[in-house]
């Protein structure tokens, strides 16, 4: 009860303790880490804990070093029962870290450029503008609305986009932005777009038109917009959308909770494959809250209804979804280790050529492995297309850094290399779609 009511005070009080920041709330948290080489059985001791919202996961290193965040008001409790795994505190204060860094980097131009991160409307206007600008390759359509009702949106790139027959092209679908706080994945994003469209590499506008004239591609930049703009405007590692909810399942008869209302569910865990799995919780306030059933969430479902309705008609050709951080190509499965795909070859050699590609732009190390190497999760986008939809080519990046320092603080001076390196990971990825290998047998 302690815990449920400790959140309910930050919420209350968050806007009096914005001024540090200009208007978005840290709360006090420190980041930790453990060995879990060392000592194995931490890992359900770390698992157990975030399920029930008292950590959040950051990442877990090559070496598996796990990376955890924690409360202050929690210090106390969690030193007692981490001491034993002989955890260490990487960032004393985060919020502290965050200032003096001033590594927040919103931007603060009023034109859309790659100098700072940008808010979901400046986010909006410049897709809106660009569409119009080349309407004759691009089409802005909306194709959902979120609990809070604002518009998903995704930029349909391809030549003769009026005509009939560009509608029989294979679909590359790439999406980023789902989890709010990942603010270098919708700016990544925004990057390729802007590549595809001649805004930006104007030295590969040859080899962009190749694949506009085979392929359509559909970019949707930002699948959390609510929390996209709750992270910029009061909690900056806020991760999952803005839906409310009890913290039990009790109501008063008036629909009122009982306890504290929770906010939120973790989109990258309301899919149907191994819902409810590993890196889960049914504890509303977890970050890691996967919702009551798989695509019980506006914004999964807008997803799943678009692609299903896409493959009717023509070839998916590729799932790609855009995350930070890491450094990492990410192949199915994510949500059990136990199982090698059957396209495991095919997709160890895409993610070779990928993080070649990546590493040749500006020496970034990126690793590929299958994404339950990382950890086994629950629920995710790309297993989803792999399984249900049936695409081979789904994948998941982890964008920079590689380290939680700064970890989803990317500095803003950072954006315009992650882009570069990631459109030459792409344009490798495209190239070795199974599509095109089968395509070139024939």
């Amino acid at each position: 009860m302690l815990h449920l009511l400790r959140y309910t005070w930050v919420v209350l009080l968050a806007p009096a303790l914005t001024t540090k920041l200009g208007g978005v709330y840290t709360p006090p948290y420190q980041l930790w880490k453990v060995d879990a080489n060392r000592f194995p059985r931490v890992k359900i001791v770390l698992q157990t804990s975030e399920s029930q919202g008292e950590i959040d996961i950051f990442s877990v290193s090559k070496d598996n070093v796990v990376y955890f965040m924690v409360t202050k008001d929690d210090i106390a409790m969690l030193d007692k029962r981490f001491s034993f795994f002989k955890y260490e505190v990487v960032i004393e204060d985060l919020e502290a870290s965050l200032i003096k860094q001033n590594i927040r980097g919103r931007a603060n131009s009023n034109e859309f450029d790659f100098f700072g991160y940008h808010g979901w409307d400046k986010i909006n206007e410049r897709l809106i503008e660009i569409s119009s600008n080349r309407s004759d390759i691009a089409q802005l359509v909306t194709f959902g609305k979120t609990f809070e009702g604002r518009d998903l949106k995704y930029i349909r790139i391809t030549t003769n986009i009026s005509e009939d027959v560009s509608l029989n092209k294979p679909v590359l679908w790439i999406d980023g932005g789902i989890h709010a706080r990942e603010w270098i994945a919708p700016a990544t994003v925004m990057y390729i777009v802007e590549t595809l469209l001649g805004y930006q590499e104007l030295n590969l506008t040859s080899k962009v038109k190749s694949y506009l004239d085979e392929f359509q591609f559909f970019i949707a930049p930002m699948l959390n917009p609510d929390g996209y703009l709750y992270s910029h405007t009061r909690f900056r590692l806020w991760r999952k959308n803005r839906i409310p909810g009890c913290s039990k399942n009790i109501k008063m008869w008036f629909g009122n909770c009982y306890y504290k209302a929770c906010y939120g569910v973790d989109l990258n865990r309301n899919w149907p494959e191994g819902f409810g799995g590993p890196s889960t919780s049914s504890h509303r306030c977890s970050l890691v809250y996967p919702g009551e059933k798989a695509f019980d969430q506006a914004e999964t479902m807008a997803v799943k209804n678009l692609l299903q309705e896409l493959k009717e008609n023509t070839t998916v050709g590729l799932y790609l979804s855009y995350h930070s951080y890491s450094q990492l190509f990410l192949a199915p499965y994510g949500y059990t280790g136990d199982e090698i795909p059957p396209d495991y070859e095919h997709h160890k050699k895409v993610g070779n050529e990928v993080v070649e590609a990546i590493y040749r732009r500006h020496g970034k190390n990126y690793t590929n492995q299958r994404a339950s190497e990382l950890y086994s999760a629950g629920g995710l986008s790309a297993d989803w297309a792999y399984l249900s939809l049936g695409v081979i080519d789904s994948y998941t990046f982890e964008l920079r850094p590689n380290s939680p320092d700064p970890g989803f603080l990317l500095p803003a001076e950072q954006i315009i290399e992650t882009g570069q390196e990631n459109v030459d990971g792409l344009f490798a990825l495209i190239d070795n779609l199974h599509h095109n290998q089968n395509k070139k047998k024939t």
